[in-house]
């Protein structure tokens, strides 16, 4: 049985419509994100920040730990005078997304992230 040109150029066409339309969704025709801090316009990067996101939870997760259990040995009432007494490195002291160093206020013990969008970590 002998097979018509015609039928394969049409198949690769549908092929090639069909993976045009993947990319088109997978990394977006538009450049707006629907982030506050307006980075990664694509899904990769979305993804990337999501991630980094979670990286900065992570690191406010474990500055609060060990600003906790420095406060709770210390005996006195006070806490750490600096996020440096904790000794946890410099990288659990800084946004992996911006690079802004989280606030700290050692009358309290709070620490938060000033990069827009991480209010509430």
């Amino acid at each position: 049985m002998k097979r018509k040109s015609g039928q394969t150029l049409i198949a690769s066409m549908i092929v090639i419509v069909i993976i045009l339309i993947l990319i088109v969704v997978f990394f977006g025709v538009n450049n707006k994100s629907p982030r506050k801090d307006k980075l990664g316009a694509t899904t990769p990067g979305l993804a990337r920040l999501a991630a980094k996101d979670e990286v900065c939870r992570n690191n406010l997760s474990q500055l609060r730990s060990a600003l906790e259990i420095a406060h709770s040995g210390n005996g006195d009432e006070a806490y750490s005078a600096t996020l440096e007494e904790t000794k946890l490195g410099r990288e659990f002291y800084y946004c992996p997304i911006g690079g802004e160093r989280y606030v700290y206020d050692p009358a309290t013990g709070r620490v938060h992230c000033p990069h827009p969008g991480h209010e509430n970590f």
